[in-house]
């Protein structure tokens, strides 16, 4: 995709809005963290990988209002994703406000536009989604949390809001990712369940990532 000289400087501008939002996040990941982790609650590791998502969805969604919103959740995103990696549980006092935010900012978004069939379709997907993990747990007894329920519900709403496809496509692309990370040797080691456990929400951020730069 060719950017324009406006197109450049969005994404440099939302690499730099993103180091400076990564760094102060990284704050976040290291006080959900139980164990302390030099590497994954460090500041240049959550500034680092929030600038490179919020330039990839600057190139991919442009200026439009989208955006914030899909850059909301990636910022909190990721100290979500990190904790799951190393701890397999997302916290619901993170995940649940990356929700509403979500949430919140669609409605916005299509109040601003005047448009509420985006908006109406998302709200059906972020429960189609959530339900969907919903009876996972129940099923599993277990093997799902309640993060991964509201995580779900996030992945659900941000894909929901291009169409249907992308939330189904996003869902598959998080259980392939999962099933990767448990069949392929040293591809993930649980840090405090059984090995067999694989944390599902970073398969699910990368879902809704992976659509929302195909997609738009």
């Amino acid at each position: 995709m060719q950017l324009s000289t406006f197109g450049l400087w969005w994404v440099l501008g939302a690499a730099v809005l993103g180091l400076g939002l990564g760094a102060a996040a990284s704050g976040v990941t290291r006080r959900l963290l139980l164990d302390k982790r030099e590497i994954a609650g460090s500041w240049w590791l959550g500034a680092v990988v929030t600038a490179v998502l919020l330039a990839l969805l600057a190139w991919r969604v442009g200026d439009r209002g989208e955006f914030a919103v899909y850059g909301f959740a990636a910022v909190l995103g990721l100290p979500l994703a990190v904790v799951d990696w190393c701890e397999h549980r997302l916290p619901r006092r993170l995940a649940v406000p990356q929700l509403a935010g979500v949430f919140a900012g669609f409605g916005v978004v299509c109040l601003a536009h005047r448009d509420l069939e985006p908006g109406v379709r998302s709200v059906g997907a972020l429960l189609a989604a959530g339900g969907l993990v919903l009876v996972l747990a129940v099923l599993t007894r277990g093997g799902v949390g309640a993060g991964d329920i509201v995580v779900a519900a996030v992945v659900g709403a941000v894909t929901g809001w291009t169409g249907w496809p992308q939330v189904a496509s996003a869902l598959v692309v998080a259980s392939v990712l999962a099933l990767l990370l448990l069949v392929v040797p040293g591809a993930h080691r649980g840090a405090t369940r059984a090995s067999s456990t694989v944390p599902f929400g970073p398969c699910l951020y990368g879902g809704a990532l992976v659509m929302i730069l195909i997609g738009g």
